[in-house]
């Protein structure tokens, strides 16, 4: 049994820097999210299950979006930026300080955003099934890098 696994039948949580606290839930399965920069992709698991899986729009090449170890913390069903003009930002996961996996009506297939992680709105509305699925405390791990040029405008 894998660490998280055994820390969250126990009713504990590992928490980014490997601080712990105790858990909401203490039953269930084991939530876990990753972020592949150079796919665009956005993959949850429960336990190793593969059970959501959507395009995103990372940040931008002048504004990177952070790779790194993260837990999700704060949600809001709508929250809007501190940092550009007051913009809506709905179905917010916060992952680190001002980076947010968030709904957005533009996703294209590379990065465009100022840092944040955005998630479709239309279809299947992926930002909302997320939303509603992660957990705080659930661990993110975005990672690797966009290598393509920019698109010529």
């Amino acid at each position: 049994m894998s660490l998280p696994r055994l820390l969250r039948v126990m009713g504990v949580l590992m928490l980014a820097g490997g601080a712990l606290a105790l858990a909401e839930e203490a039953s269930g399965p084991v939530q876990r999210v990753e972020i592949a920069k150079t796919l665009q992709v956005l993959r949850a698991y429960e336990d190793d299950r593969l059970v959501f899986q959507s395009r995103i729009s990372t940040g931008k090449w002048d504004r990177s979006t952070p790779n790194g170890h993260f837990t999700a913390g704060k949600k809001h069903r709508m929250h809007y930026s501190k940092r550009y003009h007051n913009a809506p930002m709905p179905f917010s996961v916060q992952v680190n300080g001002h980076v947010f996996i968030h709904g957005f009506t533009a996703v294209p297939a590379w990065p465009a955003s100022h840092g944040c992680i955005r998630l479709p709105l239309d279809g299947a509305n992926p930002a909302k099934w997320f939303f509603d699925w992660v957990r705080p405390g659930t661990p993110i791990e975005v990672g690797g890098r966009w290598e393509k040029p920019p698109p010529q405008r």
